[in-house]
């Protein structure tokens, strides 16, 4: 009876060892692969044609094409494996350049087993439908006139791999170029940190399972990129790279937000030194109508009453000079940055935003100064050698242009050296329609 039941044992071991063999489908390293045979399937229509039948409303792929059999093709491009990507399959029309791509809903997870980046698949639509997700078109399951995951029972059904893995190039493109076109796209941004305010945060939130936004900064243009991080990834704990350089994602889109999704560490390649400037003012920390008082500014009027302000509309801080009910017939009123050190690098450039209301036609009332012999102190400001900067101004008289942040371009610093200091004076009046409203915001002195 023993030897039996030994023999029993043996006899059913291996067989479910051939069984789980026969079952496994798997790009991993560490798996055996069984190998693929090319499906006879040729596909008949491409990822945007089908994007194309999206005209704002739920589309039946069995409606959209009357019954007929709708094929695509596409080259996987996500990779679920580390946890930022969830129950998604995302493909692109080509491994290089593409020029379409689509999310796939599918109620599985490790899907990097079977679905690695460059796997070729094609995508049977039929019996599939197609809708918008804040701003993000997916493929899945029919739920009504909605679309759910498609079913783990039978996503091979729908989804069926080819034997092709290519090489997949991230399309390299610049935060200026963001369009909608990109979505699903497997893209590289260069020149990109994680902003100052984040560093030596590590990627998500290390105490819960909340999703989190992580903000990058471009070197180039100083716009923000969000990088979405979900609370159940694998490297939520580990911190964020403090140094600067490119960072390849899915680009995707909430609602009017653009944002990035990585698919693992791997993904973000910072290993450069930060861009960061040699001064910024950002008025971040303003609070509402208080005078303003920032460690190293000077804020000092030497005719009238008015000082700038702290100010903050909409969660943004900025300063304001505003002469308005002030009574006084001449306002002259001095913001004065802290020191900034023009000698420990070359070719330093100066940059800010204005925004006003209320102007009076012909009167600008704001100068912007630079001295290096200034002292620092109030009396200073008198004795102080102050060279006038051209910059792009806000003014405008038409109402409809009030109220809107004016970049001033880039201010070539590279001819002064020693301790500069930067001022932004206002001259007005509250008399004869001279008390225009200014705000300065982002201020900024940095090396390209």
């Amino acid at each position: 009876m023993k030897k039996l039941n030994t023999f029993l044992f043996m006899t059913l071991s291996i067989v479910f060892a051939l069984a789980f063999t026969a079952c496994v489908e798997d790009d991993d390293y560490n798996i055996p692969e069984l190998e693929i045979t090319e499906p006879d399937i040729t596909p008949n229509t491409t990822i945007s044609l089908v994007k194309e039948m999206y005209s704002g409303s739920f589309v039946d792929f069995d409606e959209a094409n009357n019954g007929g059999e709708l094929i695509i093709e596409g080259y996987v491009v996500s990779n679920d494996e580390a946890g930022n990507l969830y129950k998604v399959l995302i493909i692109q029309d080509a491994p290089e350049n593409p020029s379409a791509a689509i999310q796939l809903d599918v109620d599985l997870t490790s899907m990097f087993a079977l679905y690695r980046p460059g796997r070729k698949i094609y995508v049977k639509l039929n019996g599939l439908g197609m809708d918008d997700m804040n701003g993000v078109l997916h493929i899945g399951a029919i739920e009504g006139t909605s679309v759910g995951r498609i079913s783990a029972f039978d996503y091979t059904n729908y989804i069926i791999r080819s034997a092709e893995v290519a090489t997949i190039v991230p399309k390299v493109i610049t935060p200026s170029e963001f369009n909608d076109s990109y979505i699903n796209m497997l893209v590289q941004i260069d020149d990109m940190q994680l902003r100052s305010e984040e560093v030596g945060q590590p990627y998500g939130y290390p105490d819960n399972t909340f999703t989190i936004n992580r903000y990058l900064k471009n070197c180039n243009d100083d716009s923000e990129t969000i990088l979405r991080n979900s609370g159940f990834s694998d490297f939520k704990n580990q911190m964020f790279p403090e140094g600067r350089g490119s960072v390849v994602a899915i680009f995707s889109k909430y609602n009017a937000d653009y944002q990035l999704f990585i698919r693992d560490t791997n993904d973000v390649m910072f290993d450069s030194d930060r861009c960061d400037p040699l001064f910024e003012e950002t008025f971040s920390a303003a609070v509402d109508n208080t005078t303003l008082d920032l460690p190293g500014w000077t804020n000092f009027v030497t005719e009238g009453t008015e000082l700038w302000t702290e100010q903050v509309f909409s969660g943004n801080g900025y300063a304001e000079l505003n002469p308005y009910n002030s009574g006084d017939a001449t306002v002259v009123s001095w913001l004065i940055t802290p020191g900034i050190d023009l000698d420990t690098q070359e070719g330093e450039l100066l940059s800010f935003q204005t925004e006003h209301a209320y102007p009076d036609s012909g009167h600008d009332p704001l100068a912007v100064l630079i001295s290096t012999d200034f002292d620092g102190t109030t009396a200073g400001i008198a004795t102080a050698t102050w060279e006038p900067l051209t910059f792009d101004v806000s003014y405008k008289v038409d109402y409809g242009e009030w109220y809107s942040f004016t970049d001033s371009g880039a201010i070539d610093l590279s001819s002064y050296s020693g301790m500069a200091y930067i001022a932004f004076r206002y001259t007005g009046s509250d008399t004869g329609n001279q008390n225009m409203t200014l705000h300065v915001d982002n201020v900024k002195v940095y090396v390209p």
